[in-house]
């Protein structure tokens, strides 16, 4: 039961502030309809790296209510899909890197921070931009970049101060155990993964910044079947 109520408290911690910055925000529009400026995603990384799971599901609830508050819409499927994403792929990406608990307090940890960071905004980036394209028949590359910048914008600006606070000795909160997975037990696999799945999604962000898509470019299509590829093998 205990276990049980830590879990709910987790979540809350994490779906209540997201669901309030996210409403809070819809007046700052990038694209109508569909995203603005968030300083919400600031929250996913952190909450990833100390709940796990139960950190990505709070920021998925946290954005469809936020959702309802002027953007909810078919689309929003794929926002809480995609926040999920970018608070799980933090996670299990540190463990996976040879992480010990998620901390900041070394220069490692640090770059270890930003490097997961970068991945989870460029995944989201990659999931929503294409895929209001591919089940929606909707692109615009100002989707791609506006959501790239906004989650590692602010995950870095507010985020990893924030995660400094939260694991100094004087809060002391215990982050989720972290799982090794199936790629995880093998080192160098592991960091082979991360490494290709940095350069695909990297490679594919600046395809969009170029307006070249899935419906224009083949490149933009295989590329995005390898990443979905290495994500699946990081995640298992």
């Amino acid at each position: 039961m205990k276990k049980q109520y830590t879990k709910i408290q987790q979540f809350l911690y994490t779906m209540i502030p997201f669901a309030i910055l996210g409403a809070a925000f819809k007046v700052m529009t990038l694209v109508e309809g569909i995203t603005e400026v968030r300083p919400a995603n600031a929250i996913p990384v952190p909450a990833g790296l100390l709940f796990g799971p139960i950190g990505g599901l709070g920021c998925a609830v946290g954005n469809l209510i936020a959702d309802l508050f002027g953007t909810f819409s078919g689309a929003s499927v794929l926002g809480l899909i995609g926040n999920f994403f970018a608070a799980y792929l933090p996670y299990r990406l540190w463990y996976l890197s040879g992480g010990d608990a998620p901390n900041v307090h070394t220069y490692q940890n640090i770059a270890r921070y930003l490097l997961v960071s970068y991945n989870g905004a460029l995944t989201v980036a990659w999931f929503l931009g294409f895929g209001l394209e591919l089940f929606f028949g909707m692109w615009m590359k100002t989707i791609y970049l506006s959501v790239f910048f906004n989650n590692f914008g602010f995950s870095v600006v507010l985020g990893l101060p924030f995660l400094i606070v939260l694991t100094s000795e004087g809060v002391n909160l215990m982050p989720c155990q972290g799982r090794v997975g199936l790629a995880g037990k093998h080192k160098k696999a592991g960091t082979a993964l991360i490494a290709a799945y940095t350069v695909i999604m990297t490679a594919l962000c600046v395809l969009a910044g170029f307006g070249l898509h899935l419906e224009n470019n083949i490149l933009a299509k295989g590329l995005s079947i390898i990443g979905a590829v290495i994500l699946a093998a990081m995640i298992l």
